[in-house]
C-alpha cells in the first residue's frame, strides 16, 4: 500500500507539472520549440530542440541532418557511450548529407545525444532511451512489473501491431525526462497501480504528432503548453482489466487520450467554445482540428485513429489520437 501511495503521488506530480504549464500559457505566447535545422532518425524527421528515440541494447542509430543545411555540425555523445561516425563528428554540410551512426549501450537507460551547429549555437537534444528487452519477461511480468500477454497475430498484417521487443524503464528520475519540447516520459505511463520502476512502450511518431496538434491548437486560440494525457501507454494486462478491445493502439505505444486543461485547471477539458459547459461540444472542437489537419500532405505520416468522447460518470470529455497508419474515425 505505501508503494502504491508513492506511485500515485509521483503520477499526480507529473500531471500537475503539465497543468501548470498550461495554466501559465497565454494566446500568442506559445513557443513550438523548433530549432533552426531538423534531424532524421529511424523513419522520423524532427525540427524540435528536444526529441526522443527508443532503442534496443546494441542497436545502431543513424542520425542525419535533414535537407541541404549549410554549416559545421557536431554530435556529442555521453562519455559512457562511444559514437561510430560515417563522417567525422565535426562535419560540414552543404556538399553532401551529414550523418552519424551511434551504437546504443548494452545497459538500459537514458543517453542524451546533442547535435549542434557551430555558426548559430543552435542545438537539438536527442534523448536516446535504451530499453529493457521483452525477452526478460516471465509469465507476463518484466522485472516484477505486470505487463501481460500481447496478441500473437498482427491486425491487418500491420507492423504497428507487432509485439514489442523492449520496454522503457521509468523511475523517479526519468519521470520528467523530456521527449519533446512539451511532453515528458511520465505523462504516458500506464495508469495501473504499481510501484516504480515501471515500464512503458512509446512510438516516436506519436510524440511528434502531438507536438503538431499542440502547435495548431495554440494557433487557433486554445492556449496550452501541453495536453493533459489522460491515457497513454496501456499494458495488455491493464487494457483487459478496463475491458478495451484486443488490438487497442494504446498497448503498442501509439495512442493517447488527450484534452486541454488550462483555464481553469480542474482536471477536465476546457470550455473551448465558451458556452458555459465542459462537454462533448468542446472535445468536438479539438477533434475537428485534428481531422482538418489530416487533409494536409505534411500530416500523412501521422495518419491514424481519431475519436471524440463526451463527459460521463467515468471521465470528462477527451479526444483519442493514434498513429496506427490508416484512417479510423469514431
Amino acid at each position: 500500500m505505501p508503494n502504491r501511495m508513492i506511485m500515485k503521488g509521483w503520477l499526480r506530480g507529473a500531471r500537475l507539472a503539465a497543468l501548470v504549464l498550461c495554466f501559465a500559457s497565454r494566446p500568442g505566447a506559445f513557443d513550438a520549440g523548433k530549432a533552426g535545422f531538423a534531424i532524421k532518425y529511424k523513419d522520423e524527421t524532427s525540427p524540435y530542440r528536444v526529441s526522443a528515440v527508443f532503442l534496443m541494447p546494441g542497436e545502431i542509430l543513424d542520425v542525419k541532418i535533414a535537407g541541404n543545411e549549410r554549416g559545421r555540425f557536431r554530435l556529442e555523445t555521453p562519455a559512457s557511450a562511444q559514437a561510430e561516425t560515417t563522417r567525422p563528428p565535426d562535419s560540414i554540410a552543404g556538399t553532401g548529407s551529414v550523418s552519424w551512426s551511434w551504437k546504443a549501450p548494452d545497459s538500459a537507460g537514458l543517453y542524451p545525444l546533442r547535435l549542434s551547429r557551430d555558426s548559430t549555437q543552435d542545438t537539438i537534444l536527442l534523448n536516446a532511451f535504451v530499453m529493457v528487452p521483452a525477452s526478460e519477461m516471465k509469465d507476463g511480468y518484466l522485472r516484477g512489473y505486470q505487463i501481460g500477454d500481447y496478441p500473437k497475430s498482427l491486425l491487418k498484417g500491420l507492423e504497428f501491431y507487432r509485439a514489442p521487443q523492449g520496454f522503457v524503464r521509468v523511475d523517479r528520475e526519468s519521470m520528467n525526462a523530456k521527449l519533446s519540447p512539451h511532453f515528458t516520459l511520465g505523462q504516458f505511463l500506464c495508469k495501473q497501480s504499481a510501484a516504480l520502476p515501471a515500464y512503458l512502450l512509446l512510438k516516436e511518431r506519436l510524440v511528434l504528432k502531438l507536438e503538431l496538434v499542440l502547435e495548431k491548437s495554440n494557433q487557433e486560440g486554445y492556449a496550452c503548453e501541453s495536453f493533459h494525457v489522460m491515457s497513454g501507454y496501456r499494458t495488455p494486462f491493464y487494457n483487459r482489466l478496463i475491458g478495451n478491445v484486443t488490438f487497442s493502439a494504446h498497448q503498442f505505444g501509439g495512442a493517447a487520450d488527450i484534452f486541454i486543461d488550462a483555464s481553469p485547471e480542474d482536471g477536465e477539458m476546457d470550455d473551448l467554445n465558451r458556452d458555459g459547459s465542459q462537454d462533448g461540444k468542446d472535445s468536438e472542437l479539438l477533434f475537428n482540428l485534428v481531422d482538418r489537419m489530416s487533409i494536409n500532405e505534411y500530416f500523412l505520416p501521422y495518419i491514424g485513429g481519431i475519436g471524440k468522447y463526451s463527459k460521463n460518470r467515468s471521465h470528462g470529455a477527451f479526444v483519442h489520437v493514434d498513429v496506427r497508419g490508416f484512417r479510423a474515425v469514431w
